[in-house]
């Protein structure tokens, strides 16, 4: 599979409040240093952990490295795509990076979204809107799930 890991994944590495998410997130992080299937992320992620604070955003470089991940770069057609998902209600004006997470996803033909977003990533019906945007315009179906949901064989 190809897997998009998106900012929320690392960011559970150091949720205190969340101890059961935060464990999940370790054994996925584990997992993925021997898994076969194909790693990325993209500018948008390395972005937003540019703006953590210290020492969350050392330690979440950290989490990424020596990981075989594919960084991809922001196209213009993720960013029409992403503003799609914005303009058709899926995900707020504020929370534009979650639409372009997708879109980057869905434009690259990637399978999975990996995120701890529930509200406005891992969640039902906002996947099958995304989808259904993607079937308009002739694109693949993506599918969203948590790092739990990935290692769960």
């Amino acid at each position: 599979m190809k897997l998009y890991i998106e900012t929320s994944v690392p960011n559970m590495l150091f949720a205190d409040d969340a101890p059961e998410k935060r464990a999940a997130t370790d054994v996925f992080f584990d997992w993925l240093r021997v898994t076969n299937d194909d790693l990325f992320s993209s500018e948008v992620v390395k972005s937003e952990i540019d703006r953590a604070p210290e020492p969350k955003r050392t330690r979440m470089i950290q989490a990424f490295a020596g990981l075989p991940i594919t960084v991809l770069a922001v196209t213009e057609e993720a960013v029409r795509l992403s503003g799609v998902y914005v303009r058709e209600g899926i995900t707020p004006v504020r929370y534009q990076n979650d639409a372009l997470h997708v879109a980057l996803a869905v434009c690259h033909t990637l399978d999975v979204v990996v995120s701890w977003n529930m509200k406005h990533l891992v969640n039902v019906r906002k996947v099958q809107r995304i989808n259904a945007v993607n079937l308009r315009y002739g694109l693949p179906a993506i599918r969203i799930h948590t790092p739990e949901e990935i290692v769960t064989p």
